[in-house]
């Protein structure tokens, strides 16, 4: 359930590369991080990028609304790149809400990527943990941020044990 990777970015391809067919979409809240759209080009998939409220805070109104029978699954980063923003204990029951009903209505599974470098050097506020929300999640991660080594690229892929 645990891969080791060439950083987060890698761990994200190998992700993409598995769950993605020519065709598929990826959606993310934007902002994001703008390398997201040709980690979905490289594997056959085309990244919609889906508007955030005005704190940047998901909306997950819009992002129920984007959701449709391509959909193969939701990027998020929390805390996000670049906006700072950090998805709340209840916006992500919310989002896994939305991704169950999706999931059933197109027959098929919707996964929940989440992008974490970030997660461990937010300070003063509480990350949840997207494993607590929804349990067909792929968490990306790596050390480079938290340790300060940019350069050593070490990262890892996570699935849900119970997904």
């Amino acid at each position: 359930e645990v891969m080791m990777t060439c950083g987060a970015s890698g761990a994200l391809n190998v992700a993409l590369k598995t769950i993605l067919d020519s065709g598929d979409e990826v959606l993310t809240p934007a902002p994001c991080f703008v390398e997201y759209k040709f980690y979905a080009d490289n594997h056959g998939g085309t990244l919609k990028t889906v508007a955030t409220k005005p704190d940047f805070q998901l909306d997950l109104d819009a992002l129920s609304e984007a959701i449709n029978k391509k959909t193969k699954a939701v990027l998020i980063n929390s805390p996000n790149n670049p906006a700072g923003a950090v998805y709340s204990a209840e916006e992500l029951a919310g989002l896994s809400k939305i991704l169950e009903k999706a999931s059933q209505k197109f027959g098929k599974r919707i996964y929940l990527l989440s992008d974490e470098p970030y997660r461990k050097i937010a300070y003063d506020v509480e990350v949840p943990s997207v494993f607590q929300a929804y349990p067909h999640t792929i968490i990306v991660s790596s050390y480079s941020k938290e340790l300060s080594l940019a350069g050593e690229r070490i990262g890892y892929l996570a699935i849900h044990p119970g997904g």
